[in-house]
């Protein structure tokens, strides 16, 4: 069974972008399965710090069930996994915060 760490703040500008992208890279070249997962959904920049600011399928479409979370997993060169948040406010108005919580 996987594990889940949550890094998180109030505050933005803090280092959790960078934290969990480090994190991630570290848990990656221990030869872990790593799945990032920006659920900043009003400023998301994990996808920014990857070099992927604009996807097809993000975990706003998961959340707002148009699509699977399958969907939406894309893997960098690193070979870490990420899901990215859209920077769509669209695509915010559009989410089922009760999906949110049971993810």
């Amino acid at each position: 069974m996987g594990k889940l760490i949550t890094i998180t703040s109030g505050k933005g500008g803090v280092g959790k972008t960078t934290s969990s992208i480090n994190l991630a890279a570290a848990l990656n070249a221990l030869g872990k399965e790593v799945v990032v997962v920006d659920a900043n959904l009003t400023t998301p920049n994990v996808g920014l710090h990857l070099g992927a600011p604009i996807v097809p399928i993000s975990l706003n479409h998961v959340l707002s069930g148009k699509a699977k979370i399958q969907d939406a997993i894309y893997e960098h060169e690193s070979g870490t996994k990420v899901i990215p948040s859209s920077l769509s406010i669209n695509e915010l108005r559009r989410i089922n915060h009760k999906k949110l919580c049971q993810a």
